[in-house]
């Protein structure tokens, strides 16, 4: 059965992005299959942040 982690807050800066990026890195190094999802419209940053802005990036709009 698969679980769900939600990284959540109504502030910015908070390190939301820094969080979900390591929980899963970490979790995927353990052999976990991972799928870590940025849901924010308006700045993209997870692609960033785990090194991916070369790679097709998709959109709620794709989806």
């Amino acid at each position: 059965m698969g679980k769900v982690i939600v990284v959540t807050s109504g502030k910015g800066g908070v390190g939301k992005t820094t969080s979900s990026a390591a929980l899963g890195a970490a979790l995927a190094q353990n052999g976990d299959k991972v799928v870590v999802v940025d849901f924010d419209v308006g700045l993209r940053n997870l692609d960033l942040v785990m090194g991916a802005e070369r790679r097709v990036v998709y959109d709620l709009v794709n989806v």
